[in-house]
């Protein structure tokens, strides 16, 4: 049994994967639209701004509850959808356990 709390996926047994498949889909989600501003070759400062404000502000939700209590695998999987923006993007972006 899961319930949402302040945006938080919380469930029984204190494990974040429901909240981390979240967090990943709609971040995936976002990332479509990153593609596409890309493709319509707007400048990287423009994509910078977008990754920041519907990307990365999804990831770092509340980030300090419950990164650190999350698995490396669900950890992993996160930082796989930072570095397919960093890919879309082509330049570096900061990784999740530095923000």
């Amino acid at each position: 049994s899961c319930f949402k709390y302040l945006g938080v996926h919380i469930t029984e047994d204190l494990t974040w994967t429901t909240h981390t498949a979240a967090l990943m889909s709609k971040a995936r989600q976002r990332l479509y639209h990153l593609r596409q501003l890309r493709k319509f070759r707007v400048s990287l400062r423009i994509l910078q701004c977008f990754y920041s404000g519907a990307v990365e502000s999804i990831l770092s939700g509340n980030i300090t509850i419950w990164f650190g209590n999350s698995s490396a695998q669900d950890r992993k999987a996160l930082q796989r959808v930072v570095r397919s923006a960093e890919r879309t993007m082509g330049t570096t972006l900061v990784s999740l356990q530095d923000l």
